[in-house]
Order: structure tokens, then C-alpha cells, then sequence
């Protein structure tokens, strides 16, 4: 390899990483747009790789050693740590996740689209043969629903509601950050988990509508249920995210692209799961408490949902503003 056309192939990024530095340096980094800290990650490790061609190469040249100390100033800029605060934590939940809802909110909608038309199928294959939904949900539930008494009554007749409670958040958590972390089969494994959780609802809604049971469905499912939906379907939206990024990463290496859409999931699913703890205890508590009247329990629900989309719809907007300006 020659050094003048090493120099000239490369140039214009290492100019374009000087530039970016040369902002931050002055205004620091927060003078720095989302789209601009992808590219300082991805010029830094351009640069790197650059840097372990020049000095295995040109070792003696001025250019090895340029190139290393224009490395050296981007190194703690991208992989520098952030202390966690209690400032910080009030602008993530404040403005980052509401933030990042919005941006991928298309994807969001894809993952609820999956999720309903599977709980349309569902309906539609029990309404055609009733032991479809023998495929989807357990013999013990189904038993339940022909008996016209709900599968829940004997558990927490059984258990307290402080086991139920926590044995019910952490199977949710496990379902959300499984359905995430499913991404990586290139979104495969979370389209299943969507359509999983889509087609049980859909069986057990039909089956238990068939047999009178539709009620008693509603009035205990609908206190948590809305909330606990829609936080497995933004780790759904977070897990689509990375297997696009692994099936399509666009100008980005697919490690680029994984780190990126990762970073804005992993934010996503970490944010939502603790309104999984807030709709675990009302699971507990709530839902199967037979003196709450199922007016109570449905307002409950339907409040708790306003209250979750109007967060991650209009919360942070006036920052977005102030940013753009």
C-alpha cells in the first residue's frame, strides 16, 4: 500500500472526526446531535482501524502518529461511562424514554399489528373448532372455562396475594426481556413471542365468550391487562428493532447498526419494566379481590393505560423542541 493513497482514500472521515471533535472540545459534548454521535462512534472506529493500518505499514510516518493521537482524543468521548445520578435518572424517565418511544413508534405499531392480528386468528380458529384453543392455552384453564368459573380463583384462594404478586412480576419481566432479547434470531423469535401472547388472548377471549365467561375475563383482566400488554409489546418493538438492525442495517455495519438499535431497545425495555411492577402488585391485589366492583377494577385499567400512553406520548416534548431550536 502506498502512503499517498492511503492518505487520499481516507482523508475526508479523518477530517470530518476532527471536526466533530473540534465541536465538542469547545461546546462540549452535548453541542452534539443524536445523528452525530452515531458518526462520532462510527469514525472512531473507522479511525481505529486506520491507526492499525498506518502503524503496521507506515510506521515511522507523521501520519501513524497523527492518526493515533486522533484516536487517543476520541477514545474516552465514545467509550466514556455515565455516573448514574438522580438528575440522570430524572431525565431518562423524563425525557429519554418518552423520546425514544416516539422515534420508533412506527415499529411499535408493527409489533401491535403482529400481536392483534394473531389474537384475531386465535379467535377465528376457536370460533371454527373449539379444540384449536387446546393447542394454545392448558387443559386446566380450558376445564375451568367449561365449568364457568375462572382458572385464577383457585390460585389465589391458595397463595397470598404478596406471592402471587411477586411470582406475577417476575414472570412478566422474564416475558418482556425474553421477547427483547429474541431479537437477535433476526426478530424471528420475537415475532413468536407477539403472536404467542396474541393468539392465548384471542382463545381464551372466544372460549370463555362462548361459555358466559367473557365477564368475569373482563373484570379481572382488564385492571393490569392494559398496561401489561403494551409493555410486552414495546419489548417487542425493542426486540424488532434489533433483528431489522441484523437484517437490514442500512450505511451502518451490522455491528454498528446492532449496537445502536440495541442501545435504543435495551433503553426501551429497562424504562417500561417498572410499570410491570406497578400492574404485578394490582394483579396481586386487585384484580382478584371479589368485593372491588368490576366497574372499579375496568376504570382502574382504562385510567393506568391514559396514564402510560400520554407518558410516552407527551412527556419530553418541550426538550425536543428546545433541542431542535
Amino acid at each position: 500500500m502506498i502512503l499517498s493513497q492511503f492518505i487520499e482514500t481516507r482523508k475526508d472521515r479523518w477530517r470530518e472526526l476532527e471536526a466533530l471533535l473540534q465541536r465538542i472540545e469547545t461546546r462540549r459534548l452535548r453541542a452534539l446531535g443524536r445523528t452525530e454521535l452515531k458518526r462520532l462512534g462510527q469514525l472512531y472506529r473507522v479511525v481505529a482501524t486506520d491507526v492499525a493500518v498506518a502503524q503496521t505499514n507506515f510506521p515511522k510516518s507523521d501520519i501513524a502518529r497523527t492518526l493515533n493521537e486522533l484516536a487517543a482524543r476520541a477514545h474516552p468521548l465514545v467509550y466514556r461511562s455515565r455516573s448514574l445520578t438522580a438528575a440522570g435518572v430524572w431525565r431518562f424517565f423524563h425525557t429519554e424514554l418518552p423520546q425514544a418511544f416516539r422515534r420508533h413508534i412506527h415499529v411499535f405499531s408493527l409489533a401491535t399489528v403482529i400481536f392483534c392480528v394473531a389474537a384475531l386468528l386465535g379467535v377465528i380458529a376457536t370460533l371454527l373448532d373449539e379444540s384449536a384453543a387446546g393447542i394454545i392455552l392448558p387443559p386446566k384453564m380450558i376445564e375451568s372455562i367449561h365449568d364457568h368459573k375462572m382458572w385464577t380463583d383457585d390460585i389465589f384462594s391458595v397463595l397470598p396475594g404478596s406471592v402471587m404478586s411477586a411470582a406475577i412480576v417476575t414472570n412478566n419481566i422474564s416475558v418482556a426481556f425474553t421477547t427483547f432479547a429474541f431479537g437477535l434470531t433476526f426478530g424471528v423469535g420475537t415475532c413468536y413471542m407477539l403472536a404467542l401472547n396474541g393468539l392465548m388472548l384471542g382463545c381464551v377471549s372466544c372460549l370463555c365468550a362462548r361459555y358466559g365467561m367473557l365477564g368475569p375475563l373482563l373484570t379481572f383482566v382488564t385492571a393490569h391487562g392494559v398496561v401489561e400488554i403494551s409493555v410486552i409489546l414495546v419489548a417487542g418493538a425493542a426486540g424488532l428493532m434489533v433483528g431489522g438492525a441484523l437484517i437490514a442495517p442500512g450505511d451502518y455495519t451490522r455491528r454498528d447498526a446492532l449496537a445502536v438499535q440495541g442501545r435504543e431497545g435495551v433503553k426501551l425495555v429497562l424504562g417500561t419494566a417498572p410499570f410491570l411492577l406497578v400492574v404485578g402488585v394490582i394483579e396481586g391485589f386487585v384484580s382478584p379481590h371479589p368485593l372491588i366492583p368490576a366497574g372499579v377494577k375496568m376504570t382502574l385499567g382504562v385510567l393506568l393505560g391514559a396514564v402510560f400512553y400520554s407518558y410516552l406520548l407527551f412527556l419530553g416534548l418541550k426538550a425536543t423542541a428546545d433541542h431542535a431550536v
